[in-house]
């Protein structure tokens, strides 16, 4: 039987979210796309794709239901949604709001809807799926941000002070899942990328005047240039696989070497 897979955020062609959901099925997974890009299903025709926001814990328990009623079980659960601004649709395919909203200055409506996008989204998945993945074991793989570990400088455009302290709360929450779902064979990992070549970079890169992007300045990465979303989505889809079968609890940093600068 194969495996089925929830990807939230897979529905746009230029995200790591989609390149997961297409090495997924490359490994024999079926796969489950929630999103709010309905404007990306039609490429997705061999996904079951349930329009959803992930931010709405009753939307989120639907796309579960759906996902049991369409194939009975889940295997794996990669919460690739997130996003600095926001996960509406409008917020999907317009510029991100101009300057840098830190902690001290955003709105408090800046900072419930980016702990929403980011950190409640994944939260009421994990809730919502871990009662399936208990019956045979799975896998979760959560997506924090390099943000994470070093915040997001101010004067950077396109990010925000609440979008660092969402990814944070994604990296703590994989260490307590980890703990909590060890024992039914449920392994939960992160990825912490950096700076990776998404449609949410350029967007960024087309309205910054400096050399920067979403978690700072580009010269602060040793190896010389951003990642791909083919090698962000490679480590996910390989910490779904048994190639990781004793691996959990784990987070995994990909930025170049940018943290250790």
């Amino acid at each position: 039987m194969n495996r089925v897979a929830i990807v939230t955020g897979g529905a746009k062609p230029d995200s790591i979210g989609c390149a997961v959901v297409k090495g997924l099925r490359r490994e024999g997974c079926e796969v489950v796309v929630a999103d709010l890009y309905e404007a990306g299903f039609a490429a997705l025709h061999d996904c079951l794709c349930v329009k959803t926001d992930v931010a709405d814990p009753a939307a989120v328990e639907k796309m579960v239901l759906k996902t049991i009623q369409t194939h009975g079980r889940i295997d794996v659960l990669v919460n690739a949604v997130g996003g600095s601004w926001g996960i509406t649709q409008q917020d999907l395919v317009a510029s991100p709001p101009r300057g840098f909203r830190g902690l001290t200055n955003c709105e408090l409506s800046d900072w419930r809807t980016i702990l929403g996008a980011n950190l409640d989204s994944a939260f009421y998945c994990a809730r919502a799926a871990a009662p399936h993945l208990k019956k045979q074991g799975g896998a979760i793989v959560n997506v924090a941000s390099v943000a994470a570990r070093k915040g997001i400088p101010p004067g950077s455009e396109g990010s925000s002070g609440p979008y660092a302290v969402a990814k944070g709360g994604i990296m703590a929450m994989t260490r307590q899942l980890a703990l909590e779902l060890g024992e039914f064979g449920v392994r939960v990992n992160c990825v912490a990328p950096g700076v990776v070549a998404s449609g949410r970079f350029n967007r960024v890169s087309q309205i910054s005047k400096k050399d920067h992007g979403p978690e700072g300045h580009l010269g602060t990465i040793p190896m010389g240039r951003v990642g791909t979303v083919a090698e962000c989505a490679a480590l996910i889809v390989a910490l779904c696989t048994d190639d990781t079968s004793y691996m959990t609890g784990v987070i995994v940093d990909l930025n170049g070497a940018s943290y250790a600068a």
